[in-house]
């Protein structure tokens, strides 16, 4: 259901209190005082409103429902910097255990050149092991183990490899404030890790680059309509300036319409949701792949009036970002915004996800 008007969810109470209320879902408040340096100490939580998922242990796999179409994921996009080249990185690790689809898939964009490399595979289920307890995934292309605070990401393609790690700086973000939202008539659940400090080393045209940036790391998991053919999504996961972050959803679908919404956590950890205007109405300057024939929007209005919300996004680097193989097509794309939140004026870079088939509005 959409939000008509903005929502708080959180309120300011004792560091002692934030700690025992929010447990593994933040760093303790000693520790978070040293670490981390982005945003305030998160003394505010969002007392009374219940959580549906612990960041910590909802790393390990689930033992999901019987629904075909029930799956869990991990994503991670990344920006980082190195040797004089901007690069943008996605790695995710993606399963429908009940139909014995997995699929794992790496991205890289060179955006100062504009070159671009995916690489998305089916997994064997023989192949796959995720375990129950804490972040531990072996695939033959990728290894991602570790915790919230820390991990470590390891992947391989006929092209090149990435082998970074994550250090956390700031708490989790819920989707929806709970981490449970209805994603086309079913439930779904849904947080990030949206401030990962990232260093390693990018392999990529023959070169080594030793890189720096952030990386914002989302896990999902649970069941959405597979029989409705008409679905597609934009997903957008933004960082602000003044350390707010940004959770943009738009689902559409013939049968059911479209759905826009965002979930805000502030820097002092209190949460706001919000109506977004419809992302598809206004999304244009469409790009056509010459592979799956699937198109896709390179430019986007993120309008959200409740929070004086008005972002341009556009896609950097190049428009061909579209994987292709594993489990059908999905676009994955580097992106610029720039406008206003709050009010105030805000610029920085995204990634914008898409599934479906996007004609021009």
């Amino acid at each position: 259901m959409r939000a008509t008007t903005r929502t708080r969810l959180a309120v300011v109470v004792a560091g002692a209190t934030a700690t025992a209320l929010l447990g593994a879902a933040v760093l303790p408040i000693a520790q978070a005082a040293e670490q981390d340096k982005e945003s305030r100490t998160p003394h505010v939580v969002n007392e009374g409103i219940p959580s549906t998922l612990d960041p910590a242990t909802d790393l390990g796999a689930h033992t999901l429902s019987s629904d075909p179409s029930d799956s869990e994921s991990i994503f991670a996009t990344s920006w980082v910097k190195g040797g004089g080249h901007e690069f943008g990185i996605t790695l995710s690790t993606a399963t429908l255990p009940n139909v014995g689809q997995n699929v794992i898939s790496v991205s890289v964009t060179d955006v100062t050149t504009g070159w671009y490399k995916g690489y998305q595979v089916p997994v064997d289920t023989k192949d796959l092991y995720w375990g129950k307890t804490g972040l531990d995934i072996k695939t033959p292309d990728i290894t991602w183990k570790g915790t919230a605070q820390n991990m470590t990401v390891k992947a391989s393609t006929p092209w090149g490899s990435v082998d970074v790690n994550l250090k956390a700086a700031g708490p989790a973000l819920k989707a929806a404030g709970t981490g449970s939202f209805p994603l086309y008539g079913k439930t779904n659940y849904e947080y990030a890790l949206p401030s990962m400090r990232t260093t390693g080393t990018l392999s990529v045209q023959a070169k080594d680059y030793q890189v720096s940036g952030q990386t914002w790391v989302d896990r999902q998991w649970g069941p959405y309509d597979i029989t409705d053919t008409s679905s597609r999504w934009t997903w957008m996961p933004i960082r602000l300036p003044g350390g707010d972050k940004l959770l943009v959803w738009d689902s559409v679908s013939d049968k059911k319409g479209e759905n826009a919404w965002a979930t805000v956590m502030h820097r002092d950890g209190s949460y706001e949701l919000a109506t977004v205007e419809p992302v598809a109405k206004g999304a244009h300057r469409i790009w056509t792949s010459p592979a799956t024939g699937n198109a896709y929007p390179t430019r986007w209005s993120i309008d959200i009036p409740a929070l004086r919300t008005h972002l341009a996004v556009r896609v950097t680097g190049t428009d061909a970002q579209e994987f292709t193989g594993g489990a059908g097509a999905r676009y994955d794309g580097t992106a610029a915004y720039s406008g206003t939140f709050e009010g105030k004026k805000v610029d920085g870079v995204t990634y914008a996800e898409m599934v479906g088939h996007w004609p021009a509005s």
